[in-house]
C-alpha cells in the first residue's frame, strides 16, 4: 500500500510581496495625508473660533466702558466740578474729561508713565474716567465743616478710595479721597472727606466750586443735599502689550485705578490674548447735535476732548498658534508702515463705532 507524501507549503513570491508592500504604503500614505489634513483643519477651525471669540470679548469690553465715559450720576453736564485731590491736575487717573486718547505717532513719552514701557509699537491707548454706580446717596445733613457725609446704607468703601459725588440737580460734582471712618469697617454708614489722610490726600475739605488743587481761591464750603449720588471713581486705560503668560503673544491690557493701603494707585491686568494692534479715531461734535462731524486722531491740533461724542475702534487680532503650513503675507494695518509681513499666523481686523452716552 502506497501513501502520498505531504504536499509542499508555498508562500508569496518576491514580486507578490513587493506589490503588496507598495499597495500598503499607498494606502498608509493616503491615511496619513487624511490625518494631517484633518489635524490642520482642526487647528485652523480652533484658532479661528478662538480669534473670533477674543475679538468679540475685546470689542464688547472696550465698548461697554467707552460708552459710559464721563458718567457721574446724571446725564446733564455739571456747572461746577470741585476736585480736592492733591496733585490731580495732569494725572490721568485722578483728573480730566471722561475720555482721553494717546496716539502712537506722538511717541512713547506721550503715554502715561504707568504703562508706557509696556505698550506695543504702532498701537494707541485710550483712557476712560467715570463714576461707578454704588447705590449710595447722601441721606442726612452733610456737615462740610466736619467733613462728614451720612449715607443711606452700610458700605465697604475704605479710607484712601477716590469718590465722585454729584448733587441731585446735577449742578455740582466733587472728587475727593476718603479719610474715614478710620476703622475701615464694612458696616459704616458715613464717609469722612477731611484732609491729612491718604495719598494723594485732599487739599481741602470743601467740596463746592469749580477748582482743582492747582488753582487757588475757588473752593467753596457746600453742603450736598439729600439724594446726592456717591460713587467710586473708575479710571482705566486700554492698551496692547505682550502677554504675561507668553511674551511672543500679543494681548489687550487695562490699567485700572485701585488702592494700596491708603494710597491711590493703578495696576495692570491682562484682559484677552491675541489683540495685536489697536488704532482709535475720535468723533467730535461741532454743532451740539451729539453727532460726530469729523473724526480725528488723539494728537490732532484741533482735538477737544470735551467735544468727543463717539469713538471709532480698529483692532487687528492674531491667532495664538501658527495655522498655515507656509508663511502667508499680511498687509498693513490702517496704513501704518511696518505693520505688514509674512508668517504662519491667522489674522483678522475688526472695527466698531461707539457712541458715548454721557456728555
Amino acid at each position: 500500500m502506497k501513501t502520498r507524501g505531504a504536499g509542499r507549503q508555498s508562500g508569496f513570491s518576491l514580486v507578490e510581496l513587493l506589490v503588496a508592500m507598495a499597495i500598503g504604503l499607498t494606502v498608509m500614505s493616503g491615511v496619513i495625508q487624511v490625518l494631517v489634513a484633518s489635524k490642520s483643519n482642526f487647528i485652523s477651525e480652533r484658532e479661528l473660533a478662538a480669534l473670533q471669540e477674543n475679538a468679540r470679548f475685546a470689542v464688547k469690553f472696550i465698548s461697554d466702558e467707552v460708552r459710559m465715559a464721563g458718567f457721574q450720576g446724571c446725564s446733564a453736564t455739571p456747572l461746577s466740578t470741585a476736585n480736592s485731590l492733591n496733585g490731580s491736575s495732569g494725572n490721568w487717573f485722578l483728573d480730566g474729561t471722561g475720555l482721553q486718547g494717546f496716539e502712537h505717532e506722538s511717541g512713547i513719552l506721550s503715554f502715561p508713565v504707568e504703562f508706557r514701557s509696556e505698550v506695543a509699537a504702532n498701537t494707541d491707548a485710550i483712557v476712560v474716567r467715570r463714576g461707578e454706580h454704588s447705590g449710595l446717596v447722601v441721606a442726612g445733613n452733610h456737615n462740610f465743616n466736619a467733613a462728614n457725609l451720612p449715607l443711606n446704607k452700610q458700605h465697604s468703601i475704605k479710607p484712601g478710595e477716590i469718590l465722585v459725588m454729584a448733587s441731585g440737580d446735577c449742578q455740582q460734582v466733587a472728587v475727593f479721597q476718603v479719610s474715614g471712618p478710620t476703622n475701615a469697617s464694612n458696616n459704616a454708614t458715613n464717609i469722612v472727606h477731611n484732609t491729612g489722610t491718604g495719598t494723594p490726600g485732599n487739599c481741602t475739605k470743601f467740596l463746592g466750586g469749580n477748582f482743582n488743587c492747582n488753582t487757588a481761591g475757588s473752593a467753596v464750603g457746600l453742603s450736598f443735599p439729600k439724594g446726592s449720588a456717591v460713587m467710586r471713581l473708575h479710571s482705566e486705560a486700554f492698551y496692547v502689550g505682550a502677554s504675561t503668560a507668553d511674551s511672543s503673544i500679543p494681548a489687550l491690557f487695562h490699567e485700572v485705578l485701585g488702592l494700596t493701603g491708603t494710597t491711590a494707585s493703578t495696576r495692570s491686568e491682562e484682559l484677552v490674548q491675541g489683540v495685536e494692534l489697536m488704532q482709535i479715531l475720535y468723533g467730535l461734535d461741532g454743532n451740539g447735535d451729539r453727532r460726530a462731524d469729523r473724526y480725528l486722531k488723539a494728537d490732532a491740533a484741533l482735538m477737544d476732548w470735551s467735544a468727543v461724542v463717539s469713538v471709532r475702534l480698529f483692532l487687528r487680532l492674531r491667532s495664538l498658534q501658527p495655522v498655515y503650513n507656509n508663511a502667508e503675507a499680511f498687509g498693513t494695518f490702517q496704513d501704518i508702515p511696518g505693520t505688514d509681513g509674512a508668517d504662519r499666523y491667522l489674522r483678522q481686523v475688526v472695527t466698531t463705532t461707539i457712541q458715548i452716552r454721557n456728555g
